[in-house]
């Protein structure tokens, strides 16, 4: 089962989107639906989920390289366009890990809360 299918299994949690922005920005009500829930599968798959928020790492490592590629091979203008992705590519990375965090927290007091006294 993957991880992103925790409203499967309990379809009182919220939706938290699917973006490379990241989660949605959390509200109020979402913390209390997550803070309701006692199922714990479905808690430990919307934990999964949103560890799992990379975003556009993927540029963020290979947009340098080839900004450096294209220095060595003089064409400046590429390798600015290359680098102006880096930073889009981290800012973003940073955002989308940052609403994730967010969420975790909420998700992770909830397990704490309900594992407690196991």
């Amino acid at each position: 089962m993957a991880s992103h299918r925790f409203r499967e299994v309990d379809p009182t949690l919220p939706d938290v989107g699917k973006s490379a922005l990241g989660p949605k920005a959390m509200t109020e009500p979402d913390a209390r639906d997550i803070m309701a829930s006692t199922d714990l599968l479905a808690l430990g798959l919307l934990l999964g989920y949103l560890r799992s928020y990379a975003a556009t790492a993927g540029a963020v490592m290979f947009s340098p390289a080839v900004a450096a590629i294209a220095l060595i091979l003089g064409a400046t203008t590429v390798a600015v366009v290359f680098l102006a992705i880096f930073g889009l590519a981290s800012w973003t990375v940073m955002e989308a890990r940052r609403r994730a965090r967010q969420w975790e927290g909420v998700v992770t007091t909830r397990i704490a809360e309900l594992t407690a006294g196991a």
